[in-house]
């Protein structure tokens, strides 16, 4: 097993005193990392080698990351699929948190890779589990505000774009990405406002319990907000890990509207393009933040998925006239992806 850092070592420490007050009996705890968050965080699998019990330990800096907000979530959501949280240390950033397990939704689209029911059953039942999200409604839970929708649009040009790629901005392409901004934000912000996971991709999601009858479980919830009703949906389905068919999207969604009270009532194309919309923007959005990943904080974990996305979100862009004219853009940026070693992971060097 790799050395552990200090960080580490002193979570490891705290976690087993924390074990010896919750069960009274000895633990014998053996720390192994799980994998690169696309944040400040950082989590390990604590497993006692005694009982063979496992757990997960977060260090989350509190500098840097928002705990209270994570605490207090972990209570409110408690019962909708997300860890139990069985101890927690503000001051250093450290909690010890119950273990929902390492089968991912990643893993499970894996399984049934040939089997379109068997992922639309994957698919639908992560739809299912949105329900009680989406009924929550405290102000412990912020709006998903304009502003915010705004500055995580700019995340791309500034990050990807300027800093990442070095690629000058014509004027033409800032009136280009202001005004697909505003009209995705605009998109966003008239759907119904519910709370929203905002990190609800495969990545995040596990299936947990019997196989037979699996549940879904839901990790790293803490950002979440009161925001569009389609946004968690189409952080599912228009995955940046994950490449769905268009018909398996559009049948899990239509699916999903029908079973929704607030969406049933609307036309296809309403929540079609409601749905699209949050894609359009959340990927955008997330190419900014992979880019900034490895700029800001020297983890290149996500820059591999750069070229895929951009390219994705282009030919969605382009299935709507009001998004038509950032299809172009985010084309050539694209192909500017594509061919860099960086991104690609054909570096030679």
């Amino acid at each position: 097993m790799p050395t552990l850092n200090t960080t580490a070592q002193l979570l490891s420490h705290w976690c087993a005193q924390q074990l010896q007050t919750l069960f009274s009996t000895p633990c014998q705890i053996m720390p192994h990392p799980l994998r690169v968050e696309a944040s400040h965080r950082e989590f390990y699998r604590l497993e006692d080698a005694i009982s063979g019990r496992s757990w997960v330990a977060m260090s989350s800096p509190p500098t840097l990351e928002n705990n209270q907000q994570f605490v207090a979530l972990a209570e409110l959501f408690h019962g909708l699929g997300t860890p139990k949280l069985l101890a927690a240390d503000q001051i250093n950033g450290f909690f010890l948190m119950e273990d929902l397990g390492s089968d991912h939704l990643y893993d499970a689209y894996r399984r049934v890779s040939a089997d379109q029911t068997a992922l639309a059953d994957v698919l639908n039942l992560a739809l299912d589990a949105l329900k009680p999200l989406q009924e929550l409604a405290d102000p412990q839970i912020p709006p998903y505000t304009e502003d915010r929708l705004n500055m995580e649009f700019d995340l791309c040009a500034e990050w990807f774009a300027r800093s990442l790629m070095s690629i000058p901005l014509s004027a033409n392409d800032q009136n280009t990405l202001a005004a697909a901004r505003t009209t995705l934000v605009e998109a966003m912000l008239e759907q119904p406002q519910v709370c929203v996971h905002r990190d609800y991709h495969c990545r995040n999601l596990l299936l947990t319990g019997d196989p037979d009858n699996p549940r879904v479980g839901m990790v790293d919830f803490q950002d979440a907000l009161i925001g569009p009703a389609l946004y968690d949906a189409a952080s599912l389905l228009q995955d940046c890990y994950a490449v769905h068919d268009d018909a398996v999207i559009a049948t899990a969604l239509h699916r999903f509207a029908l079973r929704n009270e607030m969406l049933a009532g609307k036309a296809q194309e309403q929540i079609t393009w409601w749905h699209d919309a949050c894609a359009i923007q959340r990927r955008i959005k997330a190419v900014g933040i992979f880019a900034r990943l490895h700029l800001r904080d020297g983890k290149s974990s996500h820059l591999h998925y750069i070229p895929s996305v951009l390219a994705r979100t282009s030919a969605l862009a382009a299935a709507h006239d009001a998004t038509e004219m950032l299809s172009p853009l985010l084309g050539e940026w694209a192909e500017r992806a594509a061919t860099n070693s960086l991104l690609t992971g054909n570096d030679a060097s």
